[in-house]
This record gives structure tokens, C-alpha cells and sequence, in this order.
């Protein structure tokens, strides 16, 4: 699957049951990720998504203040705190911002890779994001996690990210 296309159905169905069993609403499908090295590296407490994957998704419509632009017609470079939840019922802090830089945006904060540990997130494992409401209507992203096919560990072996 093209980790910038929509989810199939079956599998939105899927991630909707657990979104409501957690008190979760409006969620949007965002995009999907599959992550890289940098990516749960230790270390780095950071998160990138492509321009075109997020203004692709629902991210821009519900946080509207990252696309706010400068007077020189760049990106403002906003920094907006958002909850990250999971399915597993973690719920880290982070920021999510838009880099003029890198033309990208990012997860970024302790929280990320306190969220990357606690999950085992590997190389490899494919990320779903919903942007979503909760509680009064707080703004937050909820993440699914589908892990990267491992191959065949011989008996005995250690397993490393």
C-alpha cells in the first residue's frame, strides 16, 4: 500500500470502533506513514511528514494556524501543542509545526520518543493518523500502529529495532 493513500475501509471501520471505545469523535483519516531509521532512532524526538502527504489529509482544516503565512508569503513556522493518542490508550504532548526549512512538518518533543519506547515502534511499522475531538472538542491526533513483517527469528535470537 502507498503509505500516502487513503486506509481501505475494512481497516477505517476498524480504527473507528477502538476511536469511540476511547471516547474519541470527528476523527478524519490523515495520512500514513511508514517509519524510517530517524525516525525511532535514539535520540531524536521528532516525527516528519511531507507537505504533500499532510495538505493531502485532514491535519491543515483542523489546525488551521499552521498554514497561517508571514508577511513575505512564507509559512509563519507556527508551533501548535497537540495531544497524541493511541490505541493502547497512551496520551503524549507534543508540537506539531510546519518547517519554512525543510518544507515539511513535524512531530516533535520528549513526549514523541517517550511514545516511540513505550510502543516498541520499529523501523518499518506503518503509523495511521486521524485528526480527531475529544472530551469539550480538543484538537488531537490518534495514531495506529501496524508492525513492520519481521522476518523468521531464529530460536534464541535477540530482536532489535
Amino acid at each position: 500500500m502507498d503509505p500516502s493513500s487513503r486506509i481501505d475501509a475494512a481497516e477505517e471501520a476498524r480504527h473507528r470502533q477502538v476511536m469511540d471505545s476511547l471516547g474519541v469523535y470527528d476523527a478524519d483519516w490523515a495520512l500514513s506513514r511508514v517509519l524510517e531509521q530517524s525516525d525511532v532512532q535514539t535520540g531524536q524526538n521528532r516525527l516528519r511528514f511531507t507537505e504533500k502527504a499532510v495538505r493531502a489529509g485532514s491535519i491543515p482544516e483542523v489546525f488551521p494556524e499552521l498554514e497561517e503565512l508571514r508577511d513575505d508569503g512564507l509559512n509563519a513556522e507556527n508551533k501548535v501543542s497537540v495531544k497524541v493518542l493511541d490505541a493502547e490508550g497512551r496520551e503524549k504532548e507534543v508540537s506539531l509545526r510546519y518547517l519554512n526549512s525543510s518544507k515539511a512538518y513535524r512531530v516533535i518533543g520528549s513526549d514523541w520518543r517517550r511514545l516511540v519506547d513505550e510502543s516498541r515502534m520499529c523501523k518499518g511499522d506503518l503509523l495511521d493518523f486521524y485528526t480527531c475531538r475529544r472530551g469539550d472538542g480538543e484538537r488531537c491526533l490518534f495514531l495506529f500502529r501496524a508492525m513492520a513483517v519481521a522476518p523468521a527469528v531464529p530460536p534464541g535470537a535477540t530482536v532489535l529495532c
